[in-house]
């Protein structure tokens, strides 16, 4: 799996290098490099494996106050499970975090605190967290079983989704979803978070982000030229294919 992902990473370097500036300034986590995108967003594709090794110095038993809400306080003003769940399962338009890679999750949560990735209840809820907290945070819900709780809702064309999904559409400059996101659309590395299983309006919400840019965190900015490429159909059909795939199991991953 590492040898996978080191390999999807060098490809996806090789055929964005000239368009991606080089990375100046220091993030905020040591190491992590803040990229030079006019719009100010962190494209380092590094981040989120500087995240993961913080994640793995960090005790996910001390956030517990602020994934339950065992008491609101100024610090922790709202529980993360009042919106992911209990378990982590997300609901509609609010992703699942359960099973999805620590440096991954730790690096949106500090883009949501810097303003490089917008959403306003995010931003308030991480904006009083320390980075021990969010490097717990993500530990936590990485460390979650992955609940199939995900299904299609928008009666989208499921042989074009699950097209795209396994081939691309290379007419259009589109790659496969799975020839990052792997094989099995289960994720690959820190940077590349699983997909499969995820709620389709949260996908679906996602691709217009990137396609309109209001969402530009991506690592060297991939994910704004594929979704820039697809339709508003091919998007709802990506989407709900992607919702009839069972999510990543720890254990098959660990094999």
């Amino acid at each position: 799996m590492k040898a996978f992902a080191a390999l999807i990473i060098l490809i996806s370097l090789t055929a964005c290098a000239q368009s991606v500036p080089e990375s100046a300034g220091t993030g905020p986590v040591a190491g992590v490099q803040t990229g030079a995108r006019a719009d100010g967003a962190s494209v380092d594709w590094r981040a989120a494996d500087t995240y993961a090794a913080a994640a793995t110095q960090a005790d996910p038993g001390s956030v517990s106050a602020l994934v339950k809400g065992a008491g609101t306080t100024a610090e922790a003003p709202w529980a993360c499970a009042s919106c992911h769940g209990d378990r982590g399962e997300g609901t509609q338009d609010i992703p699942r975090l359960a099973g999805v890679p620590a440096g991954y999750l730790v690096k949106q949560l500090h883009d949501y605190r810097s303003g490089a990735r917008q959403n306003d209840n995010m931003r308030y809820v991480v904006s009083t967290l320390s980075d021990d907290q969010l490097a717990a945070l993500g530990s936590y819900y990485a460390g979650l079983e992955t609940p199939a709780s995900a299904e299609p809702i928008f009666g989208a064309d499921l042989e074009r989704g699950r097209s795209l999904a396994l081939a691309g559409d290379w007419a259009v400059d589109v790659p496969s979803c799975f020839s990052c996101h792997g094989p099995l659309g289960w994720g690959v590395g820190e940077s590349f978070p699983p997909i499969a299983g995820q709620h389709p309006a949260y996908t679906l919400s996602q691709l217009a982000a990137w396609k309109d840019g209001r969402r530009v965190n991506s690592p060297l900015g991939l994910m704004h030229s594929v979704a820039a490429a697809l339709t508003d159909q091919d998007m709802r059909a990506v989407s709900d294919y992607l919702a009839t795939l069972p999510p990543p199991q720890r254990d098959d991953l660990a094999r």
